[in-house]
């Protein structure tokens, strides 16, 4: 009897240890998966950074000459508030490129000698970074999209889908 008390006893003990071990692991993360979410969406950001360059483009070829041969079919156009127009879009345009080339020079990808937990909260951090600059680059391509829209320079040739959650 006293070896069954014994062997009770041990279990019990074995049983403790394994929920202690059990609850002493942490169920954190790799860092290295966070990391490639972050650069994935750094990728699919960096297209967005080429379609604001061609929508920046078209813009300046609206600005420059662009709005004279509007002018001469939409009559009551006020080219000088379009001119207004294309210039705020095309500082966010270049401010959204700024921060990205910005948050690019600062990026870190290599986290050598820090912990995990570490590791896991800079990427945390960088995903929240770049995931405002998605939605920053989706707002000013929506907008630029529907401006040029508006005067017919958005063809299904030179269109593209920049909107991340359908991929």
């Amino acid at each position: 009897m006293k070896r069954f008390f014994k062997i009770a006893a041990a279990v019990r003990i074995l049983f403790i240890l394994c929920i202690s071990i059990f609850l002493g692991c942490s169920n954190e993360p790799d860092y290295k998966v966070i990391r490639q979410e972050v650069v994935d969406l750094h990728n699919k950001v960096m297209e967005d950074g080429e379609m604001a360059s061609k929508y920046r483009l078209m813009l300046d070829t609206l600005s420059r000459t662009g709005l004279k041969g509007i002018r001469i079919t939409q009559p009551g156009i006020d080219t000088t508030a379009e001119q207004k127009n294309i210039a705020i879009l095309n500082t966010k345009l270049n401010q959204v490129d700024q921060d990205m080339m910005k948050w690019m020079q600062d990026f870190v990808p290599d986290i050598e000698g820090k912990r995990n937990a570490e590791a896991v909260k800079y990427f945390e951090g960088e995903r929240i970074k770049i995931k405002k600059l998605d939605s920053q680059y989706n707002q000013i391509l929506n907008e630029s999209h529907a401006y040029l829209k508006k005067f017919n320079l958005i063809t299904p040739s030179n269109q593209t889908d920049h909107h991340h959650d359908k991929n």
